[in-house]
């Protein structure tokens, strides 16, 4: 077995086809992250000259003077092969060192236990490759619950039925049904993003980050992002044919109207009982709600015929369909256009004959009286399991600046809280 550094090109082609790719692993991801101060290595192992094991490795400068590599969501190997894996992690140190870093942090995209719909947690576990890591010297991090790592722990995803959309949209909640129809009636329309039209996904991204006081990315990053991940991704954006809505609330006000003198009429030739009274309640409550609704659907279509309220990154990778990231109009939160949206990429993930739709990062807590549960609620109607990965490790390779680099960074988390208040 020989370590080495490999080319773009035959990384890309191991990395592919490897169980355990993700977007974080192809090699232009690197070249995104450079944008953000990361320098990236591709490495491996040979044998025969036959790539059997590789990884993205970023490097970045500390305001320690020192450097810390990370590979996101681990290396492309068999973590069960101990013997491999050593050889694998005494190389990086080696390679790491020389290049004067303290730390390595992998965030493995592998499977802890799949979670029920509830989120309760299985029998079956797979502390294998922990304890694999933790005898080659990794600390680690622990199980967190929240987004406190580089990246998600949680994820949840969903099974694609036949490779046909009917049998795995009868498979979602009826609430969850009730909802996509909802926002065709509401005009709401998802088209394919052009690559002029960037600008729309981080406008809707900046106004999600505004509103969950989130980092904010510039333009230039979502267009450098689309350029590099483009055989891998699509934006969607969602948007409002306000022609539509306007004609879909008139044709509800007339349907409506026919439904009240109905119950009218019924009432001169019946005995009116409490239930003919209640219906005629409700057919009013709905006139009036319906009125409402058509004054607001003229303004929005004096403004415009077509008003853009969100945009979705759509990564398909091995065998999935990911929502990768998204942002949504709060002015417009009442059309749902992330059902929309999780529609066409559904769609999408069919027609690109993929298994399974993964809606992406969630928080680890299912009680319905947090505020983080909300983020899986819209998610879990769409019949999801719950995908638990086995969480962060550090490689310590000089504990002085691990722990000095540690300190300083409590103390930026510190200021950072100070300066926000």
């Amino acid at each position: 077995m020989k370590f080495c550094e490999l080319k773009k090109d035959e990384y890309d082609k191991f990395a592919l086809n490897h169980p355990l790719i993700s977007s974080y692993q192809v090699s232009n991801w690197g070249k995104l992250k450079e944008i953000t101060g990361w320098k990236y290595h591709l490495v491996g192992i040979k044998e025969k000259n036959k790539i059997i094991a590789a990884t993205l490795l970023l490097e970045k400068n500390t305001p320690i003077k020192k450097k810390i590599f990370y590979a996101p969501r681990g290396f492309l190997i068999n973590f069960e092969d101990i013997d491999l894996l050593k050889f694998f992690i005494n190389n990086l140190k080696l390679f790491i060192k020389k290049r004067k870093g303290f730390m390595l942090k992998i965030d493995p995209n592998y499977i802890y236990q799949i979670r029920d719909n509830n989120g309760n947690e299985n029998i079956e576990k797979n502390d294998k490759v922990i304890n694999n890591l933790k005898k080659l010297n990794f600390k680690h991090m622990g199980f967190n619950k929240m987004f406190e790592t580089m990246q998600p722990r949680f994820l949840c995803r969903f099974k694609i039925i036949d490779n046909n959309y009917e049998k795995t949209i009868n498979s979602f909640s009826k609430s969850t049904r009730k909802n996509i129809d909802n926002t065709k009636y509401m005009g709401v329309k998802v088209r394919k993003a052009k690559e002029n039209e960037v600008f729309i996904f981080t406008q809707m991204m900046n106004k999600t980050a505004e509103k969950k006081q989130i980092v904010k990315r510039p333009n230039y990053y979502y267009e450098e992002m689309y350029k590099c991940l483009k055989d891998y991704s699509q934006i969607y954006i969602s948007y409002i044919d306000t022609k539509v809505y306007l004609n879909n609330v008139l044709k509800a006000i007339e349907e409506e109207k026919i439904n009240h003198r109905q119950i009218v009429e019924k009432m001169k030739k019946e005995k009116v009982g409490k239930n003919l009274k209640h219906q005629l309640e409700i057919s009013n409550q709905r006139s009036l709600k319906l009125i409402a609704e058509k004054k607001y659907a003229q303004i929005l279509n004096s403004k415009s015929d077509i008003i853009n309220i969100g945009a979705l990154y759509a990564i398909y990778i091995n065998n999935e369909g990911i929502t990768f990231m998204s942002g949504i109009d709060d002015d417009y939160r009442k059309f749902n256009p992330k059902y929309a949206m999780y529609n066409k990429h559904i769609e999408e993930t069919i027609k690109r004959k993929m298994n399974y739709v993964n809606f992406y990062g969630i928080a680890g807590i299912f009680d319905k009286n947090n505020p983080e549960y909300k983020i899986y609620e819209l998610k879990k109607g769409f019949n999801t399991e719950v995908i638990e990965l086995i969480g962060e490790f550090d490689l310590i390779l000089n504990k002085f600046y691990y722990n000095l680099y540690k300190t300083a960074m409590k103390f930026y988390k510190l200021s950072k809280k100070i300066t926000k208040k």
